[in-house]
């Protein structure tokens, strides 16, 4: 960390004992050790806020690559999906209903055959009744 040998160690505490003196120094290196807590404390926020910056960028890089193949397709996901599956179309085609035409395409029905003329019925005939004699006398 700061690269110090055990002589240069030494050396600090001799200075600080001469120093500062031998009934402050506990309050010194306490002191010294709330000031290494709170810098250790900001140094893990700054990192955490960095990491959160990096985690946003790469989620936007994530976001913009799923935006481009939707946007990219006209189907959405299920058309890249099926591009991917099918390129040419080839099995849609076969799966596909065979084409109808339109109505107004189609010709128009056949008339329906006219109906056959009804036989000719013979009037009936009258048959000469034979004449009673009280009939011939009235």
């Amino acid at each position: 960390m700061l690269d110090l040998s055990w002589g240069e160690i030494v050396l600090i505490g001799a200075v600080a004992v001469i120093f500062i003196g031998p009934k402050e120094l506990p309050n010194a290196l306490r002191t010294m050790g709330k000031f290494m807590g709170k810098a250790r404390t900001m140094a893990r926020e700054f990192q955490n806020n960095v990491d959160d910056m990096i985690r946003e960028a790469e989620l936007e890089e994530v976001k913009k690559k799923v935006q481009s193949v939707t946007s990219v397709t006209s189907g959405g996901l299920s058309g890249a999906i099926q591009n991917a599956i099918d390129p040419k179309g080839e099995i849609q085609k076969a799966l596909a209903p065979p084409e109808m035409p339109a109505i107004s395409e189609l010709p128009p029905p056949p008339a329906p055959p006219a109906p056959a003329p009804a036989p000719a019925v013979a009037a009936p005939v009258e048959t000469a009744a034979p004449v009673s004699a009280a009939a011939k006398a009235n």
